[in-house]
């Protein structure tokens, strides 16, 4: 049985932070000696807090992420640079400001940022190396029911997760339907069949297993609480396979409605102070951005009015958070038809789309608009993408065509979300294109997080921005 956990590795790599920045600040009072011992301490102390904060809330202290070096780099100064702007403000707040005042800092923020990168890169990367190779992540785990359905889920994990599965399967339990083989007894190329429940809760005397999964049908729901009722005095992980067909868990948990327990199978996205984070990161966002891009909008306004008759901007109904409809900001990059009610999406070579409007898209110039929707509320920069209340896949409405496409609705649609930079640019005319679409839209639901609209956005600006898909 293994005693180290992903959240142990992560307080590690907390721990190494804290070490580093705490000799950076040490170095810096033994060898400059500018501020005193305790304001060099308390500066310290804050600076520390605020760094890891950030990166908590970002979810950056991840075993994941240990390994890129590229994403470390990018999380450690993303993380410095709040806590050295905190450390500044708050010393001037204390301390009345003095000429050269600002290259006090300088020294004690470049240390501390080379000492943060050792720690990663090195100190951290060595670490989970190590971890790696003794396997120490690596869960033993065994199987109890059905044996179709246990060797079914084995051999489906080994196909999904290949070398990098963290579960090791040590062995099935049959509860109930046919006999072992003499093959599967013997563990001939697959886990082998160690007996019944009695034989398991034996086994585990020995403490020899992390995790324990239960695989019967769940028709038969009496006969999985009398195994997990019984998996009770057994100091293990125990989980309960679902069955997608049937009941589709998402992310569900253990809730109360009064004194009695219920599954909460559906939770709303970004709660409390999540939905502050994401709305303080679109304004921030739209606001820079029609900044910076309002002489691009002014160049392009002027040459789609030289270019075809009709508005600059066009607005069209798409359907948004909860499925409220709001009009959406775009360039018009097509001959005006104000009969068009969306329902028919752009094609290739489509001869509705003008010159300038084929530049236009093809740099996705046409999308700067909707930084107007994302302060007024309506959109955000990252999200699934909004479509028209009526858009056709083969001659069927999409919402009715692609399975929990409405999901789509339950955060605010953006300007670039995970879909478009994994290939869901230009049009969506086949069932299984605007299926791949839907499940990367809720992948990003489910896993949304600060770092994850950083990565979608850097991503849109090079890979994105050079996808030939886009019409």
């Amino acid at each position: 049985m293994t005693g180290w956990t992903h959240g142990l590795v992560n307080r590690l790599v907390i721990l190494c932070d804290l070490a580093m920045i705490g000799i950076a600040s040490a170095s810096y009072y033994w060898v400059w000696h500018i501020f005193a011992a305790r304001q060099t301490a308390l500066l310290g102390i804050i600076g520390a807090f605020i760094f890891c904060g950030v990166l908590m809330l970002g979810q950056a202290y991840r075993v994941e992420h240990y390994r890129r070096v590229r994403r470390q780099i990018v999380h450690v100064l993303v993380g410095l640079a709040p806590a050295m702007i905190a450390v500044w403000v708050i010393y001037y707040a204390l301390v009345p400001p003095q000429p050269g005042d600002p290259e006090k800092f300088q020294p004690w923020a470049l240390l501390t940022l080379v000492l943060l990168l050792f720690g990663r890169l090195v100190l951290a990367r060595a670490a989970v190396a190590w971890v790696d190779r003794k396997e120490l992540l690596v869960r033993s785990t065994v199987v109890i029911g059905d044996l179709d359905r246990a060797y079914e889920l084995i051999e489906r994990y080994s196909r999904d997760t290949g070398a990098s599965g963290l579960l090791s399967f040590v062995g099935v339990f049959r509860d109930g339907g046919r006999a072992a083989s003499n093959a599967e007894t013997a563990g001939d190329g697959v886990p082998p069949v160690l007996g019944e429940i009695d034989d398991l809760l034996e086994l585990a005397k020995t403490d020899i297993f992390d995790l324990v999964i239960v695989t019967k049908d769940w028709g038969d729901m009496r006969r999985i609480g009398a195994i997990t009722r019984q998996l009770h005095r057994v100091a293990t992980d125990v989980m309960v396979e679902m069955e997608p067909e049937v009941f589709t868990a998402g992310s569900a948990h253990v809730a109360r409605i009064g004194e009695r327990a219920a599954l909460q199978v559906q939770q709303r996205p970004l709660k409390g102070s999540l939905s502050v984070l994401k709305a303080l990161e679109d304004y921030t966002i739209a606001s820079v951005g029609l900044i910076v891009f309002g002489p691009v909008l002014l160049l392009a306004a002027l040459a789609i009015k030289l270019d075809s008759p009709g508005p600059v901007l066009f607005r069209q109904a798409r359907v948004g958070l909860n499925r409220r409809e709001f009009m959406v900001y775009k360039l018009r990059t097509m001959r005006f038809d104000p009969e068009d009610d969306g329902s028919v999406g752009a094609v290739q070579r489509d001869p509705r789309i003008t010159r300038v409007g084929a530049i236009l898209r093809s740099l996705s110039i046409d999308e700067i608009p909707q930084l107007l929707n994302v302060m007024r509320g309506e959109m955000s920069v990252v999200g699934p993408r909004p479509h028209v209340p009526n858009m056709l896949i083969n001659d069927d409405l999409r919402y009715e065509a692609v399975q929990d496409y409405v999901a789509r609705h339950r955060m605010k649609p953006g300007i670039t979300g995970w879909a478009q930079i994994n290939g869901m640019r230009g049009g969506i005319y086949t069932m299984e294109k605007a299926a791949r679409g839907v499940e990367l839209d809720l992948y990003y639901i489910e896993h949304w997080s600060i770092w994850f609209d950083i990565r979608i956005i850097l991503l849109t600006m090079t890979k994105g921005l050079a996808d030939t898909s886009a019409f």
